[in-house]
């Protein structure tokens, strides 16, 4: 089973894992932080017909361990994952590592054991404008949509 794991400066991750074999796959969000935006219509079926020969089928930017660094993932199949940091400011937008074509949602989630959360003010092809409702904290979107 191949799998991405993406996880936070202090703690949390998130893993996002595909058979060997094509099947059923289901993505799992933890739901304790963040939020998932999408009109419900715009998401592809994820059933893992696609997910072939997924090791020479990756085009990949900052896979490394850097917990500070924005960063994507393109499959074979145009489906790209961006990711990145927001820093402590209240509001901020951030340009993507690698434009989508069209983009499907994002999950946040805050570098924080509070009750306070960054939520998703805009969402483009080109940016995200994150905003964490007047407190100071940092954390992580996790963008999914397509690249043609």
């Amino acid at each position: 089973m191949a799998s991405i794991k993406l996880q936070g400066s202090t703690s949390g991750e998130i893993t996002i894992s595909a058979p060997a074999v094509a099947g059923t796959n289901t993505l799992t969000l933890p739901a304790e932080t963040g939020n998932i935006l999408t009109d419900g219509s715009a998401l592809p079926a994820i059933d893992g017909s696609a997910l072939t020969g997924i090791s020479g089928d990756v085009i990949a930017s900052s896979l490394g361990t850097s917990d500070n660094t924005n960063g994507y993932i393109r499959f074979s199949n145009n489906l790209l994952i961006n990711w990145v940091r927001k820093t402590s400011t209240l509001q901020q937008t951030i340009t993507f590592p690698l434009a989508f074509t069209e983009v499907y949602g994002a999950y946040t989630g805050a570098d924080t054991t509070t009750t306070a959360y960054i939520n998703v003010r805009s969402l483009s092809t080109t940016q995200i404008s994150l905003g964490s409702q007047g407190a100071l904290i940092t954390g992580w979107a996790l963008v999914f949509g397509r690249k043609t």
